[in-house]
């Protein structure tokens, strides 16, 4: 029988292949950020990089221009298509784009690095997948890589200090309300700690969308080497900051061990 996390993600999934389906006319013409220039700017041409969530192609596609050899995978069969196409219509050689599930399964081939940006980690639901996702990461990029995780902030304090505290109060209340229900054998239809969903803000039209909003402790946690590099925001911010905690987005980087 399910368990109730197994349950969540899979309703959680159905819900984001729904809502990425719809902002395909955005992702396919979107460009890279700063922090994702910068990023790829430090690594050697021709390495192979592994795109985790690519949605319409928005980093793959713009990666392999800068002479990358690119792999996207993504659970939005409509979005593969979309990468397909747009790679086509390119003529672009070094890419290649499938319809897979991090947390399900993992490719034969191992690669230079690999990248999980845009929030796609928050989009995946329940603690132990989100867990599963990262050893799977490791897992396909060779000895001597990185990693690239980029990810919401439950302490961001862009709306205001009352934001985060919310979020951290709903987190522990949803936490004891799930544990009520185990304890009592009583369904739970409610969102996860730290989790929300929201109105989508890229294309006109598209169903609302859902994310799990985390600490970096809590991103840590998944991490293996011990030798990580957590940079918020954009790239450059790891000077003193007091403030740099409670940033909009965290980048957190982690070698993979030479064997």
């Amino acid at each position: 029988m399910p368990s109730l996390s197994d349950k969540y993600y899979q309703k959680i999934k159905s819900l984001n292949v729904i809502h990425y389906a719809g902002e395909v006319s955005y992702y396919s013409v979107a460009d890279l950020r700063p922090a994702e220039r910068a990023f790829l700017a430090q690594l050697p041409k021709g390495a192979q990089i592994l795109d985790i969530g690519c949605g319409s192609g928005r980093f793959s596609v713009n990666a392999a221009k800068l002479g990358f050899k690119v792999t996207g995978i993504d659970i939005t069969p409509a979005a593969i298509e979309a990468c397909q196409r747009r790679a086509k219509e390119a003529g672009m050689k070094d890419i290649t784009f499938k319809v897979a599930d991090i947390t399900d399964m993992r490719l034969s081939e191992q690669f230079d690095y690999v990248f999980c940006p845009r929030f796609v980690i928050n989009a995946i639901a329940a603690n132990e997948r989100r867990r599963i996702a990262i050893e799977n990461m490791y897992a396909m990029c060779r000895p001597g890589g990185r990693i690239f995780i980029e990810s919401f902030n439950i302490l961001y304090l862009g709306q205001g200090p009352w934001k985060p505290l919310s979020n951290v109060v709903r987190a522990v209340w949803r936490s004891v309300h799930i544990a009520w229900a185990k304890l009592f054998q009583r369904p739970y239809d409610g969102l996860f700690p730290g989790d929300i969903t929201y109105p989508a803000n890229k294309a006109q039209g598209a169903s609302d969308g859902y994310a799990h909003l985390p600490s970096i402790l809590e991103i840590k946690s998944y991490l293996k080497s011990g030798r990580t590099q957590s940079i918020y925001e954009v790239i450059g911010t790891m000077r003193k900051d007091w403030l740099k905690p409670f940033r909009y987005s965290i980048w957190t980087t982690d070698d993979v061990p030479r064997s």
